[in-house]
């Protein structure tokens, strides 16, 4: 307990950027810096007479002891512990913090623009009450306009009416910002509105030529008031909102040609919908620092607006976007125009325009005219016969991501889980792609929280692949998952292991964690792509949790066969070994190997064997040296290969055969000679191909199901993630729509085939061994399909440096582009005509000496990975969060 309270401020004040809500289900709710969370079990009377005592100055004791009438509830042990939640669970949030000394105001040294002569004449009105008000006026003088005047706003009459005052009370707990404003004392001003109505701005802004609005700490629906002042008046008025990490410049309003602030807060502010109808009550941020950096970026960009708006050209800047200020720097928005959700703004085109005006609506114009020629991605409104129950036959991991997907992208439809606990969980395990990570957490798809993740899941990276493989002896080459120059690593390195950061990472066994020598650690995972190493039983128990938090129906229960309709085209319902019937619109069949119900409704099995000829994989645990290694390993074997999937604590091993060629007792033996310490093995069956049908009737196949290769290159989730999210991007809205059917029939075998080409490159070239096995495999291997793009690699090797013969823009898939190809093929060393390269020697030198200088301070996996976990988990959040990460690229970099 004492380590718990030690977390906890002492000497509390609220976070001026903080707010506490009731929503009106009666949960209090918190808004920090756009982050919303409910916190559950707190008695909104309780929180407000906690609140209520905190004021920067009493000590946490001081505060307890004055709650002590609570006793009649709870004992004073009760009591205190009680508290000491909830006070943590404010720390840890963000809406408490500890009392800290304000740092003296900085002198700064503004390299500010100047304004033209012209410019400077005009009349300027800044607008505010608290530090942005007094940047601005210092930088306005600095800059040279000299006919300005500061105005300290104080009380909004909107915001004083019963019924806003009402709604403020009964639903808001806390506004840090009023509570912070409240103790300062008011800056002297020369101009000092104490009472500001709609209409008295409106006059006020008629003697102005451009106004300013850097009002902070105050209800949204006084900066809405200024908003409708500045579109009576026709003046245009600039906004700014910040707080200490995050300023907001923009827009600019001008009558009948811009976004008014309402549209920016409906754009821009992200607001929970929880917040939505009191969003007006919500405050706008804060700067309470006086030593914050982005005061000065603050001042320059409203200057950069002033100048131009009032120079000779008279042409907005921010009339169409916001631009967005960080500790990290300056990031524009576009694409700012009316909403049709906002009221706020009505066009008023048919009254006498200036150049201002006629300026910004030519801006908002072009940029229209960028935006209207892009596809729009409309949303399909439900058919009164739209699907609205779905039944997923089989868990593992096919059926829980299904589940999932379907409520983050289908949340109206009733998604009902169908599994039998005596059938266990193999544990395997199991490498990844990086769009797997993209399907966890990314926001666009289920959005999982990536540290809890790690906590619970223990996951190991995965940067590529390293083949031991094409040439004897003990030639090798990686497959990186990152991008890089591959003709240049062959030509004067002659290798692929050079080919990128990421490449050379593999080589050293390494990851994107870096020591800066400082002890802190430096975080390339946003630029590396890496995937995951998952142990099969943690993460099938992981996504079932979820699931359950979800609110997914899970039933326990054996399906013994299904109905098929009188034609035979559909499933009536599931009958049960107890007898009962399921029936649901739609049935997804994640039954495995099995395809029960696709192959119910007569689907037929299409064979690779042509191409992938192994059929079986023994796995089995095999101990590490401590090494854990950030790669898949592929090994040939005498009558396949072997798979190395590393973890913290052991290897997992499995060697994939062709039971033609050898029987599982000779692969068993084979396996042990080449790993002592083996735990006990177990043998699956495969095999490989697809169905006909991806979707028939009223059934689709995820997974297994539908269609499978073999291991080599991971592709079983792979394929379940592209599978779902072509499913759920493009979901039917009536059962009666059967075109969509065909073309995902069309799609999926597409993608299934061209992997099917694609892994049949790896044993068409594989002269490693001689064995039986692989002598028929570069003899007879099929691969029909990829000859074409072999044909064009031996005549203008690498097919990555010039655009694409085989897709438009982007390949389907990770494993379908020219870069994949061009690893495979030039790893196995299959002869080709090179191009010339794109960088001279010197160059790539030079750029080869700064990678391996960084790679050198890279972590190992063990070391990085308990940093990320145990110390720093916020970099898995940045990794999350950043925008230039990866992580938001559908597609490979």
């Amino acid at each position: 307990m004492a380590d718990f309270i030690d977390n906890i401020p002492q000497v509390p004040r609220i976070n001026p950027n903080a707010h506490l809500i009731l929503s009106e289900a009666g949960e209090v709710c918190s808004w920090v810096d756009s982050e919303a969370f409910v916190l559950e079990g707190i008695q909104p009377n309780i929180i407000r007479r906690l609140l209520a005592l905190i004021d920067g100055v009493r000590p946490l004791e001081g505060i307890y002891a004055e709650l002590a009438d609570f006793g009649d509830v709870y004992d004073g042990l009760r009591l205190r512990n009680y508290l000491n939640e909830i006070v943590s669970a404010l720390s840890k949030l963000n809406i408490i913090e500890e009392v800290v000394t304000q740092a003296a105001p900085q002198n700064h040294r503004w390299e500010l623009p100047i304004a033209s002569k012209q410019a400077g004449q005009k009349a300027i009105a800044l607008l505010g009450n608290h530090r942005l008000l007094d940047t601005l006026d210092r930088a306005f003088a600095a800059a040279g306009f000299d006919n300005r005047r500061a105005f300290y706003l104080k009380n909004f009459a909107s915001c004083q009416t019963p019924e806003f005052r009402t709604i403020q009370q009964q639903r808001i707990l806390v506004n840090g910002t009023s509570t912070y404003l409240s103790s300062l004392t008011p800056t002297a001003y020369q101009d000092s509105l104490d009472s500001v109505s709609i209409s008295g701005l409106s006059q006020l802004f008629q003697e102005f030529d451009f106004v300013v609005c850097a009002l902070e700490g105050i209800p949204f629906q006084a900066l809405l008031d200024v908003n409708k002042s500045a579109l009576a008046s026709g003046t245009p008025c600039l906004f700014v909102t910040a707080s200490q990490e995050t300023a907001l410049i923009g827009p600019t309003v001008i009558r009948g040609a811009t976004a008014c602030f309402g549209c920016r807060v409906i754009a821009l502010e992200g607001l929970p919908a929880v917040f939505e109808d009191i969003w007006p009550q919500l405050s706008t941020p804060i700067v309470a620092k006086a030593d914050s950096q982005i005061l000065s970026s603050v001042a320059q960009a409203c200057l950069e607006e002033a100048i131009s708006l009032l120079g000779p050209t008279l042409t907005p800047i921010r009339a169409t976007n916001v631009l967005k200020i960080t500790q990290q720097g300056k990031d524009t928005i576009k694409r700012l125009l009316p909403s049709s959700k906002c009221h706020e703004c009505a066009p008023r085109l048919d009254e006498p325009l200036g150049v201002i005006e006629r300026n910004a609506i030519a801006a908002a114009a072009e940029e229209i005219g960028r935006i209207w020629p892009v596809s729009p991605k409309a949303e399909i409104p439900p058919a009164s016969d739209a699907y609205r129950t779905v039944g997923i036959l089989g868990g593992g991991t096919a059926g829980y991501l299904t589940a999932l997907a379907f409520r983050a992208f289908r949340p109206d439809i009733k998604v009902t889980l169908l599994e039998s606990s005596a059938i266990p969980v193999i544990g395997v395990g199991e490498a990844t792609t990086p769009e797997l990570v993209k399907f966890l957490h990314s926001p666009r798809f289920l959005g999982l929280d990536i540290v809890d993740f790690y906590q619970r899941v223990r996951p190991t990276w995965k940067l590529g692949i390293k083949f031991q493989w094409g040439l004897p002896d003990d030639y090798e080459f990686t497959f990186p998952f990152q991008r890089g120059r591959l003709l240049e690593s062959l030509i004067y390195d002659s290798t692929l292991n050079n080919q990128s950061l990421g490449a050379m990472l593999m080589s050293g066994d390494r990851v994107p964690i870096f020591d800066r020598g400082d002890g802190t650690p430096l975080s390339l995972l946003h630029q590396i792509r890496w995937a995951y190493h998952l142990d099969n039983q943690r993460f099938v128990r992981y996504l079932q949790e979820e699931a359950m938090a979800a609110g997914i129906e899970h039933i326990d229960v054996q399906i013994s066969d299904a109905q098929i309709s009188a034609d035979g085209e559909t499933i009536t319902h599931l009958i049960t070994e107890d007898g009962r019937k399921l029936s649901y619109d739609l049935y997804i069949d994640c039954s495995g190997f099995r395809s029960l119900l696709l192959e119910k409704l007569g689907s037929k099995f299409v064979s690779y064997q042509d191409t992938l000829a192994t059929d079986r994989a023994i796995a089995a645990t095999v101990p590490h040296n401590g090494t854990v290694k950030p790669y898949t390993l592929a090994e040939t074997m005498n009558n396949g290969w072997c798979w190395n999937i590393p973890f913290e604590d052991a290897d997992h091993r499995g060697y994939v055969f062709s039971s033609a060629f050898c029987s599982d007792d000779q692969a068993l033996e084979e396996m042990r000679a080449k790993n002592p310490g083996m735990g006990d093995p177990w043998v699956v069956k495969f095999r490989s191909g697809r169905h006909e049908h991806f979707w028939k009737g009223n059934v689709v196949a995820i997974g297994n199901s539908y269609a499978f290769v073999e291991p080599l290159e991971s592709t079983a989730i792979h394929t379940i993630v592209l599978e779902l999210e072509l499913l759920l991007t493009n979901f039917p809205a009536s059962k009666r729509d059967e075109g969509i059917k065909s073309v995902l029939n069309r799609k999926m075998s597409d993608r299934w085939d061209a992997l099917r080409w694609f892994l049949g490159i790896h044993y068409k070239f594989n002269h490693r061994l001689s064995t039986p096995f692989w002598q028929a495999a570069n003899r007879d291997t099929d691969i029909s399909g990829a000859i074409e793009r072999l044909a064009l690699f031996t005549e203008r090797a690498p097919l990555s440096y010039r655009n694409s013969l085989f897709y438009t823009l982007h390949p389907p898939d990770f494993f379908s582009d020219d870069h994949s190809y061009d690893t495979l093929l030039a790893g196995q060393k299959v002869p080709a005509r090179f191009m010339e390269p794109v960088e001279d020697r010197a160059t790539w030198q030079r750029q080869m000496a700064i990678l391996k200088g960084l790679a050198s301070t890279a972590m190992p996996q063990h070391e990085a990975l308990w940093c990320l976990r145990e110390k720093r988990p916020d970099l898995l959040y940045d990794f999350a969060k950043r925008r230039d990460s990866w992580l938001h690229t559908w597609l490979p970099a």
